[in-house]
Formats: C-alpha cells, sequence, structure tokens
C-alpha cells in the first residue's frame, strides 16, 4: 500500500449526516459524523486524523471540544478544519489561531477543495506518527550500537592495550576520550635491554576510526621492544606500517622516549605532537623538546627521519607530555588552555597528584563537563623508576640465587639473507629466560649479545662506518645502506653465534661467542677511545658488563663472560 492508497480516519460533527459534501469525501476517508453531544465520548473511545466541524457552537462549547482532542508527543493533537458560513475577515481568522484551529472553509464548499484540505491535514498526523515510529526505531538502534561500542571499548582498552603497557613506578598516565572510542594512547614497556620505552599517541579524527589506526602501533610497540630494538628503527617501522596501511589522508601524530638506565641517556623522537617537557623536581620546565618531524604515515620510508634526541639522565625530575586536546581546549570566553598556562600548572604541582591536578584544573578552565576532543598525558618519574628497576633486580637476583641451572651449551650458524632477517638478541633472551636466569641478568646478557652482533654485522660483514651516525642525517642514510647490503647477502656471508653456561662449585658465568666472516678490526684501538666518542661506544659498554672481553682471528671473533 502507498501513502495515496492509506485511507484516513475523519470524525465529522454535523447536524446534517447526508450533507452532499460527504459524498465528496467518502471514497477516500473513513467517515464517523454526529452531534457535539457525543463528540467527547467518540474522542475518548476511538482515534482520528482529522476533526471537522460543521456545527455552530458556543465559545464555550468550542473551548470544551478543543481541551478534550488527544495529544501526541511525536504528531500532536489532531487537527481541526471549520466549515462556517461566515464571511471571510481578518476577526475570523484571529479567533480560529487562538481557539487552536488549523484551517477554514467558508461555505458554499466545493467538493474539490474540501477534499485537498483534509487530505493534506490529515497526511500530517500520518506523517507524525510514521516519523514517530522511525524515532522509536532509530533510538533502539543507537542503543543498540552504543552498548556494541562499550563492550568494544572496553575489550580493547582493558585488555588489549593493558597486555601492552607495563606498570612501572614513577609513570602516571590519563586518558581522557571525547565518544566512545579514543583515538590517544599511551604505553609503557620495559625492554629486555633494561630500558623503558613510552609510546604517545595521538590519531587523526576521532572514535573508531581514530583507535583503529592505532592498532598497528600498538602491534610494532609491542613486538619491537621486546625484541630489544633501538629507539630509531621502532619510529621507523611505525611510519613504514602506517604509511603503507592507512590512506592518504590519515596519519598519527605520536613522541617516543627512551629512559636507558644502562646508559644513563634519554632519548627521544616527537613527530607532530605538542612540546615534551623536562621538569626538575618542583615542576618546573628546564627544557622543551617540541616537534621536529612530520606524523607517522605521511613520508615514504626513504623521506621519513628517524633521528633521535639524547641527552644525559637527570638524577631528579621527570618527562612530561601531553596531547594537542589539552592545550587547544577553550573555555567560554573563547581562550585555550595553551603552553603558558600549562607550564604555570606545572610548577610547583606534586609529582604524585599531577595527573588529578591538571585535568580538575582543565574542567574548571574549560567550565564544561566534557572536553572537546581526546585527551592524554604522561608522567614519568626518573628517580622512582630508577628504585624500581634496583628492587625488581635485587627480588630476581634473590630468587636465581636460590635455584640451581645445570650448564648447556646452544649454537647457530646463520648464512646470506638469514643474518639480516633472525631476531638473535631477542631470540637468545628468550632461551635464556626459559632456562630460568633471571631478568637482570638476561638484560646484561641480552646487551652483550646485542652489541656483538651488531658489530659483528654492520662493521665486520656489512662493511658500515659507524662515523655515519655522527649526524642526524647520517643515520637515515646508515640505515638505508645497512637494508641494502643485507639484501645482497650470499652463502658465503656467515655468522656464528654460541651460548654456554658453565657452572662450577665457585661460580656460575655465560660464555658467549661472535664469529662473522667478515673484515677484522683492531679491538684495542676502539677501546682505547676516549668515553665521549660515539664509536666504540658499543664495545665499552660490553666491558663493563662483562668479567672477560677478548677478540681473536684479527677481531672476526668475539669472546665474553658475563657472571
Amino acid at each position: 500500500m502507498t501513502d495515496t492508497d492509506l485511507v484516513y480516519s475523519v470524525l465529522i460533527i454535523t447536524e446534517q449526516p447526508n450533507a452532499d459534501y460527504l459524498h465528496a469525501l467518502t471514497p477516500h476517508f473513513a467517515l464517523r459524523t454526529c452531534g457535539w453531544s457525543h463528540t467527547v465520548t467518540l474522542l475518548e473511545q476511538q482515534t482520528a486524523d482529522l476533526l471537522i466541524i460543521d456545527q455552530a457552537l458556543e465559545e464555550v462549547q468550542l473551548r470544551q471540544l478543543l481541551a478534550t482532542l488527544p495529544h501526541h508527543p511525536a504528531f500532536g493533537r489532531i487537527p481541526v478544519l471549520l466549515l462556517t458560513e461566515s464571511q471571510p475577515d481578518e476577526a475570523l481568522y484571529l479567533r480560529c489561531t487562538f481557539f487552536g484551529i488549523d484551517d477554514v472553509l467558508h461555505k458554499p464548499i466545493l467538493a474539490s477543495h474540501l477534499l485537498l484540505k483534509a487530505r493534506s491535514l490529515a497526511e500530517r498526523v500520518c506523517l507524525g506518527r510514521q516519523l514517530n515510529q522511525q524515532s522509536q526505531y532509530l533510538e533502539r538502534l543507537l542503543e543498540h550500537s552504543h552498548r556494541e561500542a562499550e563492550m568494544a571499548s572496553y575489550l580493547f582498552y582493558n585488555n588489549l592495550l593493558d597486555q601492552v603497557s607495563d606498570h612501572l613506578l614513577g609513570f602516571n598516565r590519563y586518558i581522557h576520550s571525547s565518544s566512545d572510542f579514543c583515538g590517544d594512547l599511551v604505553l609503557a614497556k620495559s625492554s629486555p635491554s633494561g630500558s623503558t620505552f613510552v609510546l604517545h599517541a595521538d590519531a587523526m579524527g576521532h572514535g573508531l576510526s581514530a583507535t583503529v589506526t592505532l592498532l598497528p602501533l600498538v602491534d610494532i610497540f609491542h613486538s619491537m621492544v621486546d625484541k630489544g630494538y633501538a629507539l630509531p628503527m621502532i619510529v621507523r617501522e611505525m611510519n613504514r606500517k602506517l604509511n603503507y596501511k592507512l590512506p592518504p589522508d590519515r596519519f598519527v601524530a605520536a613522541s617516543l622516549i627512551e629512559v636507558d638506565l644502562l646508559h644513563d641517556q634519554v632519548s627521544l623522537w616527537n613527530g607532530g605532537m605538542p612540546p615534551i617537557y623536562l621538569l626538575s623536581e618542583q615542576g618546573q620546565v628546564e627544557a622543551s623538546y617540541p616537534s621536529r618531524f612530520m606524523a607517522l604515515g605521511v613520508l615514504s620510508n626513504a623521506d621519513f627521519d628517524s633521528a633521535v634526541d639524547r641527552f644525559p639522565l637527570p638524577k631528579s625530575g621527570g618527562i612530561f607530555g601531553c596531547s594537542d586536546g589539552l592545550l587547544e581546549q577553550c573555555n567560554a570566553q573563547g581562550e585555550s588552555f595553551a603552553q603558558s598556562r600549562l607550564q604555570q600548572r606545572l610548577a610547583g604541582c606534586s609529582r604524585h597528584s599531577m595527573m588529578s591536578s591538571l585535568i580538575a584544573d582543565l574542567k574548571e578552565f574549560s567550565g564544561l563537563p566534557h572536553f572537546d576532543d581526546d585527551v592524554s598525558l604522561f608522567y614519568l618519574h626518573f628517580g622512582e623508576l630508577a628504585h624500581f628497576v634496583q628492587q625488581q633486580q635485587e627480588m630476581d637476583q634473590q630468587t636465581q640465587q636460590r635455584q640451581r641451572i645445570d650448564p648447556f651449551v646452544w649454537s647457530l650458524t646463520l648464512q646470506g639473507r638469514q643474518i639480516g632477517d633472525q631476531e638473535l638478541p631477542a631470540l637468545c633472551n628468550d632461551m635464556l629466560q626459559g632456562f630460568g636466569l633471571n631478568q637482570p641478568f638476561c638484560q646484561r646478557a641480552f646487551t652483550v649479545i646485542s652489541e656483538l652482533v651488531n658489530n659483528a654485522i654492520d662493521h665486520g660483514i656489512l662493511g658500515l662506518s659507524s662515523s655515519l651516525k655522527n649526524d642526524l642525517d647520517g643515520f637515515s642514510h646508515y640505515y638505508i645502506q645497512r637494508l641494502e647490503r643485507l639484501n645482497q647477502l650470499t652463502a658465503q656471508d656467515q655468522l656464528r653465534l654460541s651460548l654456554a653456561w658453565v657452572r662450577d662449585q665457585q661460580q656460575a658465568y655465560l660464555e658467549i661467542e661472535v664469529e662473522q666472516s667478515g673484515a677484522g678490526f683492531d679491538a684495542e684501538a676502539v677501546l682505547a677511545q676516549p668515553q665521549d666518542a660515539l664509536s666504540g661506544r658499543g664495545l665499552q659498554l660490553v666491558k663493563s658488563l662483562t668479567t672477560q672481553l677478548t677478540f681473536e682471528q684479527g677481531g672476526r671473533k668475539a669472546c665474553a663472560r658475563v657472571g
């Protein structure tokens, strides 16, 4: 049945039930006629789409009648059409409007004119009913969608993200979503090398589309930190994957921080995020690190710059970062929270209540129950983090002292492009932990294996010069040359790694041997370089972590002992 086939119900108040105009309405409407005395009863018992008044009623009767008309919140009350013998004048129309009569027809009545008026008024009620039904259906759909979004959001944030974010002493974060899903992300994770990594991301857009954009970052952050990759390589892989997978109009602003307690240094990369602040113990801004690079996913791998800022690890204070949702939040006067106000709030703010204090300030400033954009911020206190790591190491050492690990020998030889495809340090770390060695020991062993393997591959087999990494642009060239030369390796290029756990009555230690088929080097000359020289820092670190370090075969074989 189409809209034109609908039969509308019309109630007519008339003293002439056989009037001529009724014959014109009969084929198109379901008609009921009655006198004034029965109208109220019929309206209480049945519904109607239109009320036609063809009877001279007193003003009191008209008021009483119109007061009894059913009223629906979706489509209003029944429309009323008045048929009158009065001459049209302004006073009549004003009285009709005052009483709530929708339209007036003057006698003599044209049947076609009456039919058009009646259909127009009746259709208004029918459309109101349809809109009400559709609105109720839409509300049910929205409620169902909202419940599904709540469940998906709960699973995403309370399971997936928590599995890849470690709970560290000294690290605090806050995330507030402007919708069911959040486009901001803050993760912290410890590396096998002993470093702590922080990922802060703000995806373009809002809601589910922004959240889905973050999933590749979560996967890369989880896997590459677990494998002990350096910060520049993690950032570069994130950009490569997002550039490949995301649509051209999508990107993710992000910052990554590495706190390396072993090397006593902090590294950071900022691409499209607000400045990262190095804070004193009192919350004063001692240094600011604004964005120097494009957001992730915009540039190709060849054009992308993964150079990082580095500075010595402070003994006190911490590092703070926030998304633009905090800085760009406006108040009723149109003023933004801005960096100057943020720095004022940070000064003198207790690190233990920093997150709650800043959010309380932002709510008071905006005067709104909800923020206009996703808001996220974090703070990492260096002293508390170092104390936490030290406690963990002491607990693990006590656990290992109560365990006896029997000797084992493990060896692996790689050829050709397998040298670059396999993650030997991460593989060794997993294996050593599987044998029962504690985390602090595994971290030291991981660092030694990583440095010796990378030195053997990069400088021995591939013949890369470490001097390329001395400037910002050089690291990108170094990385690109490394990938190109790894793809050119043949079966004559070989790398052998051997691990042996030795235990006697006096001590237990791990013997590490790394042998490569490439060029050798003068190990003594490298180790004799000053501490502040970039070249050779890896071997100097290995020497500090081992009880014995020697080189044989002209530098092509390294032997280390970790006790």
